[in-house]
Formats: C-alpha cells, structure tokens, sequence
C-alpha cells in the first residue's frame, strides 16, 4: 500500500505534490492541535488556576493565623484593669482627704444641720431655698463600682452684700470642710440680693438623708 501510495505521489506534478503536502499537513496540524495540544493547554490552565486558588487561600489562612496569634497575646480585660487600679489610686488619695488632716468632709447628714445652724447665726439673711442635689459619683467610667459619692446642697439666701460674704466666710471657717461648685449673686433691689449657691461633701456612703 505504501509503495502504491508513493508510486502516487511521485506520478504527481510538482504542483500537486506541494498542494498534496501542504493538505496532509494542515490534516497533522488538526489532529495534533485538537486531540493532544487544546487538551494539554486547557489542562495547564486548569492546573495554573487551581495553584493560584491554593496560594491565595494559602495567603488568607497565614495572615488569620497571625492575627489569631496577636489576638491570643492581647487582655481583653487590660482598659478595665488600668481604669481599676487608677480609681484604686484616687480612692486611696480620698481617703487620706477624707479621714485626715485638720479639717474633714462633712457628713452628707450633717449638711443641712450645719448650714441651718451658721444661718441662724447671721441675723440679717433669709433662707429663700435649701435643696438636695442628685447623687453623683466621682468614677467616670458606669461599669465599673465606685466607693466614693458627692453629696449636694443648692441653698438660696436673701440679704445684703456683707451679710452674705459673712455667711460664706463663717461656712469657710467652720471646723467642717466642704467643696464649692457654684455661686450665683443678683442684686433685686439693692442692697438686698439673692445669692444661690452650691456645695457638696465627699462619702463613703451612697444613702442620702433628706431634709
């Protein structure tokens, strides 16, 4: 068969045979590209695809795992300690103020008392108002427990200029100590004035005890 085929090819012209060739060829190029080139270039690729899959998840899990890792060394709790042993300092430091030196705070109960009595020592002023204010605590931070509360008073007085510098420097001078918040003066009808103004003491204990 080969000899006939090739007896053929050589009673061929050379136009024919160049034509011959060139379609066997074309015919070797087809079979070759189709059944064993595309199947092995579509199989690379795939293969390409599926590595660059892998390193990227390879890429993710590293970094989850450095995070998880920096996540592991930190103290959830670290805020909440700091914030802890700061109001311990404080506290210590209020309680020094508290239960030392010459002059203490004045029990939240004995506010009143004791601002009622250095009026009825100064005749010339009226007692207009003698309110409680909300109990406050000095801890910012709500979540965590605070030893320490501020007990106030708004007191409003009626009477001259003198005779409320008087009050104010008596309430200075008395063996109690308090801590000022505000001082509100208005002239009504000179030289009577009203003067608002409001106090508080430091306690351990958050109970109030009214008026």
């Amino acid at each position: 068969m080969i000899n006939t085929l090739l007896e053929r090819f050589n009673s061929l012209s050379t136009r024919e045979k160049i034509i011959s060739l060139s379609t066997l060829l074309v015919l070797f190029w087809g079979i070759w590209d189709n059944l064993i080139y595309q199947p092995i270039t579509t199989e690379q690729k795939r293969l390409n695809l599926e590595l660059t899959n892998l390193n990227n998840n390879l890429t993710v899990n590293q970094q989850v795992a450095i995070q998880l890792e920096a996540l592991g060394k930190i103290d959830p709790n670290k805020e909440n300690k700091q914030s802890l042993k700061k109001i311990k300092l404080e506290l210590k430091k209020l309680k020094l103020q508290l239960e030392t030196g010459n002059k203490k705070f004045v029990p939240a109960h004995l506010m009143t008392e004791v601002l009622q009595d250095m009026l009825r020592q100064n005749k010339g002023l009226k007692l207009i108002s003698l309110k409680t204010l909300a109990i406050t605590t000095l801890s910012e931070n709500k979540q965590l427990k605070s030893w320490i509360y501020r007990h106030g008073l708004s007191i409003t007085l009626s009477g001259s200029y003198f005779n409320t510098l008087k009050y104010l420097k008596s309430l200075e001078s008395s063996p109690w100590r308090f801590n000022w918040e505000s001082i509100n003066y208005q002239v009504k009808q000179y030289p009577e004035a009203e003067t608002t103004f409001r106090i508080y003491t430091l306690s351990f204990e958050e109970n109030w005890l009214g008026l």
